[in-house]
């Protein structure tokens, strides 16, 4: 990345994270063999007129996925986010768009994940994910956008600074995180204790299942635990990440609670239903009204909880505004809600 002097002449270039291409060798690896492994079991019992279609049939969902892990490796080798003084330009596999930042009308913040910048002018539309990049060119993009961009032309900020500007400002790669009491340390060795041993159980049942019982498509079984596993890993920082404990939050604990409670009066339910007759109800008809109900109930229930967070969340913000404006970041590494590194 090379800068320039001045804002006018600033020249930079952004590139994906190394990360994606870990993420997309591994999924092409895994993919492709459960790809190869489903094609050569449905070809063992299946007349010769059918195969073909068959074949299709069985591998297109892991063809699909293959295809997606070989544009992500694509994706991290050719997609730049290139800022050249006034000029936004986004450059993928395929496409180029460039955007002119003193034409924007309207920047929205959105603060979900490790954030999303969108940029809109008259005629064209940009959109940054903050998840793409490394995290001091996170800041440092946040950061000029924030300066250069009318603030009448800004939508969201605080909620955005809450969740995602102040604590990639307050973010220190060298510092060692230190849990609290209603806090703990997730590592990547922590996801290996975790998860390998669950793996090898899936590799000596999928082995045993195609062996003893003639169904090799079980070979398949790791698939899926192993990309779990290399998502968790290698999405955890190095030095671990701090994360509250589900026992720390009480309303958590509560929204917890009542979905357990309603799972499990839901499924008493459909149960009666299901062997006790009643003669003056039909058993499919009840059975709809009360998954249609229980649907209703839930998004209620979770409206409920997330606008009440989200209430929360707006109270916190104007502490976190007055802290990005007066420059101060001091270091919370169990504030850094949304942004991962």
């Amino acid at each position: 990345m090379v800068a320039g002097e001045g804002i006018e002449g600033e020249y930079r270039v952004f590139r994906l994270r190394r990360y994606y291409l870990y993420v997309g060798l591994a999924g092409l690896v895994l993919f492709f063999t459960m790809t190869v492994i489903c094609l050569l079991a449905d070809m063992d019992d299946v007349p010769a007129d059918r195969q073909t279609l068959l074949a299709i049939i069985s591998t297109s969902i892991s063809g699909l996925f293959t295809v997606s892990s070989l544009w992500l490796i694509l994706s991290y080798f050719y997609a730049t986010l290139i800022y050249d003084g006034f000029k936004i330009i986004f450059r993928g596999v395929l496409l180029r768009k460039e955007l002119d930042l003193e034409r924007v009308r309207q920047l929205r913040w959105i603060g979900g994940g490790a954030g999303i910048i969108k940029l809109k002018t008259l005629t064209e539309k940009g959109t940054i994910y903050l998840d793409n990049f490394a995290y001091e060119d996170r800041l440092w993009i946040v950061e000029r956008l924030r300066n250069q961009a009318p603030e009448s032309h800004q939508e969201g900020w605080d909620l955005f600074c809450h969740r995602i500007a102040m604590p990639l400002r307050r973010y220190d790669p060298q510092t060692i995180h230190v849990p609290d009491k209603d806090e703990v340390l997730l590592t990547r060795k922590r996801w290996d204790w975790l998860l390998l041993p669950f793996i090898l159980l899936t590799v000596v049942f999928g082995l045993v299942a195609a062996w003893k019982f003639g169904l090799p498509r079980m070979l398949t079984a790791p698939v899926l635990p192993t990309a779990l596993w290399l998502f968790l890993r290698y999405s955890t920082p190095r030095k671990g990440m701090v994360a509250r404990k589900l026992s720390a939050d009480p309303e958590q604990n509560s929204q917890l609670a009542f979905f357990g409670w309603f799972l499990l009066v839901y499924m008493l339910i459909q149960l009666v239903n299901r062997f006790v007759n009643f003669p003056w109800l039909d058993e499919s008809t009840v059975s709809i009204s009360v998954s249609v109900f229980g649907i209703c109930v839930l998004f209620w229930r979770s409206y409920q909880f997330d606008k009440a967070n989200h209430q929360k969340r707006l109270q916190a913000s104007k502490t976190s505004v007055k802290e990005w404006e007066s420059g101060s970041a001091e270091l919370l590494p169990h504030d850094q809600e949304g942004a991962t590194p």
